[in-house]
């Protein structure tokens, strides 16, 4: 089985450090609405470096990365849903104090 070169790893540990101090240095810009965005751009570009270098993904086999996609996408379908949910119900009816 192939197995992530030491140099890699290396490369990988400093991009992550790059990326953490642009997160840092981002988080005292003010970009306006693009502030999470950005931050989750960031955070999603550290996680796929972790799963793909550190838990070494790119070397496994086809059915362990179909397996890690698949719960992926089940999982970004669940969010999906309850954040439809949340958006699509009615406002609570508003109560009076005291109850008449």
């Amino acid at each position: 089985m192939k197995s992530i070169s030491q140099r890699t790893t290396f490369a990988t540990w400093l991009a992550l450090l790059t990326l953490t101090a642009m997160s840092f240095g981002v988080s005292y810009v003010h970009l306006g609405t693009l502030n999470i965005p950005v931050a989750l751009a960031i955070a999603s570009i550290k996680a796929i470096l972790v799963v793909l270098i550190f838990m070494e993904l790119a070397v496994e086999k086809f059915s362990v990365q179909v397996t890690l996609a698949v719960s992926f996408v089940f999982v970004a379908l669940l969010i999906g849903l309850m954040v439809a949910d949340v958006a699509t119900r009615a406002a609570p009816p508003l109560l009076s104090f005291p109850p008449s």
